[in-house]
């Protein structure tokens, strides 16, 4: 599948933004998780149903706290 789903909240973010989200899942949310499961399509479910109210915040503060680049 496309690493690019459009429509969807994950697509609608910057290349930047949406790495950066992905590292943020993979290292908290989805740390126990199957590695070789773990893909940017997995991640991209997960931001895509969390959603805008929960991953800018939280990718706001990853950014401000110098947690991601």
């Amino acid at each position: 599948m496309s690493d690019d789903q459009t429509g969807s909240f994950s697509s609608l973010l910057s290349h930047a933004d949406r790495q950066r989200l992905r590292e943020i899942v993979k290292k908290t949310h989805l740390k126990f998780y199957p590695a070789s499961k773990l893909t940017n399509y997995e991640c991209d479910k997960f931001i895509d149903n969390i959603g805008p109210e929960v991953m800018l915040p939280l990718l706001k503060k990853a950014v401000d706290g110098n947690l991601i680049g």
